[in-house]
């Protein structure tokens, strides 16, 4: 019976092992497969991945290259000879460290728009390339001369008539006569340097420099005459001229040119550009014509306060002119500014001024009876020209004086008078003077201030040059 039992048990457990035969085979294929998949997804993987960073790689040395290339757009373009030439910034390509760069140029009207195309090699087999454009404008400017070295002088430019010092006058600034110089009574030059492109007549007890104390340098063209004796040249200390350098060389200066109608037309705020906002009290103008229309002399310090401003379309500031009464006033200037009149300040009229500035008179120009116009409280030698500066200019061609300064009164900035200028009866003034002719009389007194950069209205002599201007943010 047992053995009977242990048959039975024996065949059960054959017939269960030939039931799972057929599971066995599939799972094990089935993990074979899975495990195959699983490699090659691994492998496909890797390998995108590789490709991947390959390429970032060339994309990012293709756009430095690309980079490389705009810049040498651009320094090609500033190195041309004649920016306004279609060709001044052809193709070229270069090879460079990782890949080539190739860049060029087209010119629309008066815009460039520039190219750099960098292209590396990737591990695919194709260059991997990009582009990078930016745009300049070619732009004109006024490159100004060696002759805008006359602001630094007291100047006059007649050949016509003698410049004449008489009475108690002492320029001690740096002084240049274009014609004669005549001294008279007890005038004298004491300081700086002197200029006189023709001959010097010395009378009475006039002197230029002194044995104890020369000028440092004395250029006279024409020679001198003392007293009354006959002319001759060189000058010598025995004509009462004492200088450490004294000769007959000159520098051969010349009044700078004016646009008066230039800047009639131009001027922010002026005739043709009146005040955006605000108003100035009586205008600029009252007809299209520079005729000197305005009837009534222009007052810059008025008893009520303005503010005119002039401003692009971008709203930008381009000019202004502003005042706020008091004691003294406070006149705030930025641009230049032109009025078809007269300027006149008068009867103890007082102001400080900020900004600067220049300011047309298409006729004269007068400050008289105790007034001033400072670029600092006090008037004193404090006033720094680089910070505030104030032009005037009296563009009057028919009056035969064109800007007065008299009785005590004083002015701190630039002067330029197409005709004559006058300062008298103990007025001073702070700043460089050019005019057709000076007359300066009785006790006035000058002082030098250098003016550094000079302002853009301002007569000066120069030649137009081209230029060119990277446009902000046109890189792209």
């Amino acid at each position: 019976m047992f053995t009977a039992a242990v048959r039975t048990l024996t065949r059960s457990l054959a017939r269960r092992l030939r039931s799972q035969r057929g599971f066995v085979l599939p799972a094990t294929i089935g993990v074979s497969t899975v495990l195959a998949i699983v490699g090659t997804t691994a492998v496909t993987y890797s390998t995108t991945n590789l490709e991947s960073s390959h390429r970032a790689k060339a994309d990012q040395t293709a756009l430095a290259l690309a980079e490389a290339g705009l810049n040498d757009a651009y320094a090609a373009l500033h190195n041309a000879s004649n920016p306004t030439m279609p060709g001044a910034v052809p193709q070229q390509t270069l090879q460079m460290d990782g890949g080539t760069v190739t860049y060029s140029g087209t010119l629309n009207g008066n815009t460039w728009t520039l190219t750099g195309v960098g292209r590396a090699p990737s591990a695919t087999g194709a260059d991997e390339v990009r582009t990078i454009r930016g745009r300049a404008s070619i732009t004109s400017m006024q490159q100004g001369g060696a002759n805008n070295v006359v602001w630094n002088y007291v100047y006059a430019d007649s050949l016509a008539t003698c410049t004449t010092l008489q009475n108690s006058v002492n320029v001690n600034v740096p002084f240049y006569i274009r014609g004669n110089l005549c001294l008279q009574n007890s005038a004298q030059v004491s300081g700086g340097t002197l200029q006189v492109g023709g001959t010097v007549t010395i009378q009475n007890s006039a002197t230029i420099g002194s044995t104890a104390s020369p000028l440092t340098e004395a250029h006279i063209g024409g020679g001198c005459k003392l007293g009354s004796g006959s002319p001759h040249n060189p000058c010598t200390s025995g004509d009462r001229v004492y200088a450490s350098t004294l000769d007959d060389q000159t520098a051969g200066l010349t009044k700078p040119p004016v646009d008066l109608p230039g800047w009639y037309q131009n001027a922010m705020p002026g005739p043709m550009h009146p005040c955006t906002t605000r108003s100035f009290p009586g205008g600029f103008d009252t007809d299209t014509s520079m005729n000197t229309s305005l009837s009534a002399s222009v007052n810059l310090t008025p008893s009520v306060p303005y503010d005119c401003r002039v401003t692009d379309a971008a709203g930008n500031l381009v000019g202004r002119i502003a005042w706020t009464p008091g004691s003294p006033g406070s006149l705030i200037v930025s641009g230049t500014i032109f009025f078809d009149g007269n300027i006149l300040m008068q009867n103890s009229a007082t102001a400080v001024y900020q900004g600067r500035a220049t300011i047309y008179a298409s006729g004269t120009v007068a400050i008289t009876n105790s007034s001033y116009l400072c670029g600092v409280a006090g008037c004193n030698s404090s006033w720094n020209a680089t910070q505030n500066l104030l032009a005037l200019v009296a563009g009057s061609s028919t009056a035969s004086t064109g800007f007065t300064i008299s009785n005590s009164s004083t002015f701190q900035g630039a002067i330029y008078a197409v005709n004559d200028y006058y300062e008298e009866n103990g007025s001073t003034i702070w700043g460089p003077i050019i005019a057709r002719q000076l007359y300066l009389a009785n006790s006035t007194q000058n002082h030098y201030v250098p003016l550094g950069t000079l302002l853009a209205g301002m007569p000066q002599s120069g030649t137009t040059v081209i230029g060119v201007t990277n446009d902000a943010e046109s890189w792209g």
